[in-house]
């Protein structure tokens, strides 16, 4: 039971949260993809340059490891973001989909793509899940 009263406006302005948030996730992800694209090309390129240091390598290995878990960031994050623009599509938005009461407006409007009541949030981290 949806016991989260979403006015209609409360709910337009989720939808576009949600859609802004898509849509910069996407772009991000795209730039990352062409990075990844890029530096595989030059890799396998006759101009790619000598390896540098063995410091340079691991500044550069550190740094893709950081874009690598920011890109995995940033997909979970746009799959939560989806599944939230679904539930607005079936009329389920805003349903815990633990224990299905109200997720709480004020949730909603902090993360628009919560999917859970702070209750059961708690305990899925807890069991280590998110």
């Amino acid at each position: 039971m949806n016991t989260t009263a979403l006015t209609d406006p409360q709910r337009e302005q989720l939808r576009a949260l949600l859609e802004q948030r898509k849509a910069e996730l996407l772009a991000e992800l795209g730039e990352v993809q062409r990075d990844t694209l890029a530096v595989a090309r030059t890799a396998g390129s006759a101009e790619a340059e000598p390896p540098g240091s063995p410091r340079d390598q691991a500044n550069s290995m550190a740094s893709s490891m950081v874009r690598d878990a920011e890109a995995a960031r940033d997909h979970a994050e746009l799959v939560a973001v989806r599944a939230a623009l679904a539930r607005l599509a079936d009329g389920s938005y805003g349903e815990c989909t633990d224990c299905g009461q109200g997720v709480g407006v004020a949730r909603l409007l902090a993360q628009p793509a919560a999917a859970r009541c702070i209750a059961c949030q708690s305990k899925a981290e807890a069991r280590g899940q998110h």
